[in-house]
């Protein structure tokens, strides 16, 4: 309870140090070798050619974040990707036992607890037994998460434990952190009074002469 009382009222960037280093990436020069559609205007931090459901395609990373996927040779905008590649490329990652697809749907905001961006995304569900959901960044085709009702039952578990029942990922609640001391204080309390139950120990009596 003590380590537990510590460790929420710790900062965790802090602790990571976040709050002393940038990790903003820095943008391309102007003069950076690029293919000769791409246009920079300063924002451009990243030019990368990747392949996406089996097909080579070059992104675009912005200093916003934002990305893009566009055709190798002409520059064509490919992204966002449809539902018929993000199906793609959920069955391609797919290493569960048979399954199929039970639906895809388009989502543009946060799904409760278990996605919350980046959009917009794909969340495409299979037909197995968790009912697992594979989410596809529609802009760039990656997997950014994999959700399933085993998933659910855990964060739903986890949010009691840290006693966040909204967010389920802030460690540093007054919740928390006044049990955590309530805990702690009744703990040690409870080991003073089972000390002082323990019969002392009487020293043998001198036997007179």
């Amino acid at each position: 309870m003590a380590t537990g009382t510590l460790m929420s009222y710790l900062k965790i960037e802090h602790v990571r140090s976040e709050h002393v280093i940038s990790r903003e990436p820095a943008p391309l020069s102007t003069n950076a070798a690029l293919p000769a559609w791409a246009s920079n205007g300063g924002d451009l931090v990243s030019v990368t050619t990747k392949m996406v459901n089996a097909r080579p395609m070059v992104e675009l990373r912005r200093s916003d974040g934002t990305t893009s996927l566009h055709d190798p040779s002409t520059g064509r905008l490919l992204s966002p990707l449809p539902r018929e590649t993000a199906e793609a490329i959920a069955l391609n990652a797919w290493s569960g036992p048979k399954a199929t697809i039970k639906g895809t749907t388009s989502v543009a905001k946060p799904v409760g607890t278990e996605f919350s961006g980046p959009f917009p995304a794909w969340q495409v569900q299979f037909g197995d037994p968790d009912a697992t959901r594979l989410y596809i960044d529609a802009s760039n085709g990656a997997l950014l998460a994999a959700r399933s009702d085993t998933w659910r039952f855990f964060d739903f578990i986890w949010g009691l434990h840290i006693m966040d029942w909204n967010e389920r990922h802030r460690i540093n609640s007054w919740w928390l952190l006044l049990f955590g001391i309530g805990g702690t204080v009744i703990a040690l309390s409870g080991f003073v009074l089972l000390a002082n139950r323990f019969p002392k120990l009487r020293r043998p009596r001198a036997r007179r002469a």
